[in-house]
């Protein structure tokens, strides 16, 4: 029976009398300015300045609950996404987000169908079946990208989807005694996943006035989660993956391993202590990689961890994160170590958002130059990290401040962000054509990405029991370090961005 089609079914099986049925969503509205950066040595530019940006998304859900459990069904769909006025990016001929070469604001590419899945729990555990959004611990690795202001700086906008079939259960209830704590603590799940999209893959690409089939990709995962409070929990998330890219361009098969971990602990005075961290190892092989050494397997071995230490008493919270993902010095020979966050996990607003993100989408551009190759090399659209945190060690300093000003519905936020690359930041163009390890502008590649100041206000309002708002602004400055030197030495001018922003919520 088709996906749809048996939801339809367990929706009409609800008893009517019981189903609550909502109609949940969200609009945002965005007006952003950048620094128009210089990209290489000849001056290439990103090509932003102001532009204007919008989605709305809307979710519509029947719920209902009995005493033995219950049943969920949830869409979701942004009927428009995306630039409509402004600015356009460069041309980086399609690699990296093309989003932002185009205003699609208002045209059939803004719609998009994300979810459509089923929910129903019993006393023996939950069952998920349909097409839905694929979430892990602190987003690091596997990240749905739902929900609003739910970042500091920058917006959630990708989302992991995955057509999956789930079921989770506390194992050991019916094994120790009823009364353990521990048995009704420790909750297991597994899954079986055909990706429908993530940052490696797509099932249905477009092509031209189009849909066609675009990456095979299933995967396999399990997961077991120690609650035994609020705030806390620990859990191990285990994958494998098995990936035919489209147009027989090579595979993928990866084992991916994710810890994570967190605690709240009130300490008297009314001072709270949180905790919170995620490490991920990868490691396997892939034959879709842009290699020009070794065209054969090449082997993936990549690690990234997240770590926060946090404080909150009355309207002040002090946090402290450091991350680290690991680098690849060498994107041309038979290793794969760059580690890349989720896209939607977010540590700023111009480091890895707006430079590296540009500045990596222009080496995929210049390499793909046919005067250099007959055709693209495979995999080269893997380059771009589309924003993604990658080849970083960071530490982050944030401070959150609500005065009592307008009934605590005013937010301030203050972030210092100082990162370095864990590998020399190396410019994959640059790299091919001088053989040397040369960084974007062709100086000798350095590690010091500098400093970057954030700073954010928002006020948020709640207007009824389903309808809310949110507006504000958001502004960073990124002081470029030693990987920013250009070619005759000096460092790249700073760059900013800034964004002005008003969210509704219903």
């Amino acid at each position: 029976m088709p996906r749809q089609t048996a939801l339809l079914v367990l929706c009409l099986a609800l008893p009517a009398a019981a189903a609550d049925v909502r109609f949940d969503g969200s609009y945002r509205l965005r007006f952003n300015g950048d620094t128009n950066l210089s990209l290489d040595e000849r001056g290439y530019p990103s090509g932003q300045r102001q532009w204007f940006e919008h989605r709305l998304r809307l979710t519509p859900k029947i719920v209902e609950i009995t005493d033995q459990g219950g049943a969920e069904i949830q869409a979701s769909f942004d009927i428009l996404s995306g630039e409509f006025a402004g600015d356009v990016a460069s041309d980086f001929r399609g690699y990296g987000l093309k989003e932002r070469s185009a205003r699609n604001g208002f045209r059939a590419e803004g719609f998009d169908f994300r979810h459509l899945f089923a929910e129903v729990s019993a006393p023996f555990g939950l069952l998920a079946f349909g097409q839905m959004p694929s979430q892990w611990g602190m987003g690091m690795v596997a990240n749905s990208g739902n929900g609003e202001n739910t970042t500091d700086f920058g917006d959630a906008r990708f989302g992991d989807i995955v057509e999956r079939i789930l079921f989770a259960t506390r194992p050991l209830v019916g094994v120790l005694s009823p009364k353990s704590e521990f048995a009704r603590e420790l909750s297991v799940a597994v899954a079986a996943d055909l990706i429908y999209r993530d940052r490696y893959a797509s099932l249905l690409v477009k092509n031209g006035g189009g849909l066609q089939w675009g990456d095979a990709a299933v995967e396999v995962m399990g997961a077991a989660v120690y609650a035994p409070g609020e705030g806390t929990r620990a859990g191990l998330y285990v994958t494998r993956r098995v990936q035919s890219y489209a147009q027989d361009a090579g595979d993928l098969h990866i084992w991916t391993f994710d810890a994570y971990l967190r605690h709240a602990q009130p300490v008297g005075g009314g001072l709270l202590l949180t905790a919170e961290g995620e490490a991920a190892q990868i490691y396997g092989g892939t034959s879709h990689a842009p290699s020009l050494a070794a065209p054969g397997t090449t082997r993936v071995s990549q690690q990234g961890a997240v770590l926060r230490l946090g404080a909150v008493r009355g309207r002040v919270e002090a946090e402290l994160e450091g991350g680290f993902a690991s680098g690849d010095s060498n994107p041309f020979d038979d290793r794969s170590s760059s580690f890349q966050m989720n896209r939607d996990y977010k540590v700023g607003l111009v480091l890895f958002d707006e430079v590296l993100m540009f500045q990596s989408q222009n080496a995929a551009r210049r390499i793909s130059d046919p005067r250099l190759f007959g055709r693209p090399l495979q995999g080269l659209e893997l380059l771009p990290t589309e924003g993604a945190v990658s080849n970083a060690l960071y530490l982050k300093p944030t401070l959150r401040f609500k005065p009592e000003l307008f009934g605590g519905s005013l937010r301030l936020v203050g972030s210092a962000l100082f990162a370095r690359a864990a590998q020399p930041l190396v410019d994959p163009f640059q790299a091919l054509v001088s053989s040397s390890p040369l960084n974007s502008f062709g100086h000798a590649a350095g590690q010091s990405y500098g400093v970057e100041l954030d700073g954010a206000v928002s006020f948020q309002r709640r207007i009824s029991d389903t309808l809310g708002f949110e507006a504000g602004a958001q502004f960073g400055y990124l002081i470029p370090g030693s990987a920013f030197t250009q070619a005759d030495g000096s460092r790249m001018p700073g760059a900013s961005a800034s964004r002005v922003r008003a969210t509704f919520v219903f």
